[in-house]
């Protein structure tokens, strides 16, 4: 691909010597000769234009002077080991740069101000810090005494080791829309942090996941007017941060591998009135979702709750909305959690686009009979792979098989009066297990009393020793007295 270049300019300068017509004035562009930096890296034919330097085994940013290209470009220097950034020359139309997967650990004061049309940066995977990211960091050039703002729209700052940043670290991008800081040791969302990214009144995305928080800084999302995606997977929130309600205009919200246990209503406030998409995905802990927990998200359009492990009850009036309200949810994964059952009367479910429910241990009883009859056979018309895998689980005569391959089998979809020694054998267990307990407690608190009881005896009898019981001995002379005295 090195050589498309000169053989692009070889040919168009034989046209131009033997076609008619073929003046300097229409082939300008490629009489020019082939660029110093295509020699070093890859230069590829596509719109834009990229120049590839990700195998150039790099240490240092080469000299770009004479690669003034005169139609958009990118320039990629990712998984190369380049230490520093300096102060780029002028190239007006390089559109995207690339420092991805580097060792870069300082960029120079302005180093991106000679790049007028730049509009994507790349520094993750790098050692920057928040004393690299200084705010001249990203001035723009001077026009007369102001520096001009930097047109960056997207600025991806992950797996660095970013732990707060200084409150006007991006004062010069006001065009910023995307904003990723994901897997930095940010933990806690400083006032300066704060302060640096809510003056970015034109973020629209703004990344946080894998940054160890556990919650929200106050009011942190109200200045960001025109947010529409915020990423907050993979942090320590043990509860939906309720200053997500000050987001009014998210329409995306990824909550993903938290250790939330429980989803309630109050959890989404009132002002989530545009939320579209909600991810609550890989979250062990998760175990419950209560009554009312989604009826105040009258926008949700899909819901993302799959691969929780303990996720065994979604509560029949999860999604009940207020009186004039009107659901408007088309799409539900809820396949691979710890599901037993499933309520016809939770959603409407054959007016949904998009259902999974597969890969959860159904319960195969009277109360999931309306899944075989009505819901499979509407899934089959509509996304057939999503039937594969619903399959019972109980009871352990139908366990593995397909749900619809029940229909027509004599006793499938029964509920049965329970057994004693069976359904309940969890209470009896309880009640013979209690008894047994306080049976010990008694027989070992009367034999206490009676050791009790016996020491002391002993140890009287040790002390004083025995006592001993007399008699009146019968005599002869007494009874002759008394005969005497009477006389």
């Amino acid at each position: 691909m090195k050589a498309e270049v000169t053989a692009a300019a070889v040919v168009m300068l034989v046209m131009a010597a033997v076609v008619p017509g073929v003046t300097d004035d229409i082939i300008p562009e490629l009489k020019t000769k082939v660029p110093v930096i295509c020699a070093l890296c890859e230069c590829l034919d596509t719109v834009p234009y990229d120049v590839d330097c990700t195998t150039a085994e790099l240490h240092e940013v080469p000299d770009l002077t004479p690669n003034n290209f005169s139609f958009p470009w990118m320039l990629d220097f990712s998984n190369n080991v380049i230490y520093e950034v300096p102060q780029l020359p002028l190239l007006p139309n390089l559109l995207s740069l690339n420092f991805k997967r580097n060792q870069v650990w300082k960029i120079a004061t302005g180093a991106f101000r000679n790049l007028p049309n730049l509009t994507h940066l790349y520094l993750q995977n790098n050692n920057l810090t928040e004393e690299v990211l200084q705010e001249d960091v990203f001035l723009g050039n001077y026009n007369a005494s102001y520096p001009e703002p930097l047109p960056l729209q997207e600025l991806d700052l992950s797996y660095n080791n970013i732990i707060t940043l200084r409150s006007h670290a991006f004062k010069h991008l006001p065009f910023l829309k995307r904003l990723f800081l994901s897997h930095n040791p940010v933990r806690d969302v400083s006032w300066t942090m704060a302060a640096a990214i809510t003056e970015l009144h034109s973020l629209e995305e703004l990344d946080l996941s894998q940054t160890g928080l556990d919650r929200l800084p106050p009011h942190f999302l109200a200045d960001l007017t025109n947010l529409r995606v915020l990423t907050l997977a993979g942090n320590r929130l043990t509860s939906v941060p309720s200053e997500i309600q000050y987001a009014h205009n998210l329409v995306h919200l990824n909550l993903n591998a938290n250790p939330i246990r429980t989803v309630m209503m109050g959890d989404f406030q009132e002002g989530l009135k545009t939320l579209r998409v909600l991810e609550m995905c890989a979250m062990p802990d998760l175990r419950n979702v209560g009554k009312y927990a989604f009826s105040s998200l009258t926008g949700l359009q899909v819901l993302k709750m799959s691969d929780n492990p303990n996720l065994a009850v979604i509560d029949s009036e999860a999604f009940r909305l207020m009186q004039g309200d009107e659901l408007s949810l088309q799409e539900i994964h809820v396949q691979d959690n710890n599901l037993m059952t499933l309520s016809e009367d939770m959603l409407p479910w054959l007016s949904l686009k998009y259902i999974d429910i597969q890969n959860n241990p159904w319960n195969c009883d009277c109360k999931f009979q309306w899944v075989a009859e009505r819901l499979i056979p509407d899934l089959e018309n509509k996304n057939p792979a999503t039937t594969l895998s619903i399959l019972c689980a109980e009871p352990e005569v139908n366990r593995a098989m397909r749900v619809v391959d029940l229909l027509g089998k004599a006793h499938a979809f029964e509920c049965g009066p329970p057994h004693p020694f069976v359904r309940d054998e969890g209470r009896y267990g309880v009640l013979i297990v209690s008894t047994i307990v306080v049976g010990v407690i008694l027989l070992f608190t009367g034999t206490l009393i009676f050791s009790c009881v016996l020491f002391r005896r002993t140890r009287t009898r040790q002390m004083f020793g025995d006592s001993v019981k007399y008699r009146r001995a019968y005599n002869e002379d007494d009874e002759a007295i008394g005969q005497t005295v009477h006389a």
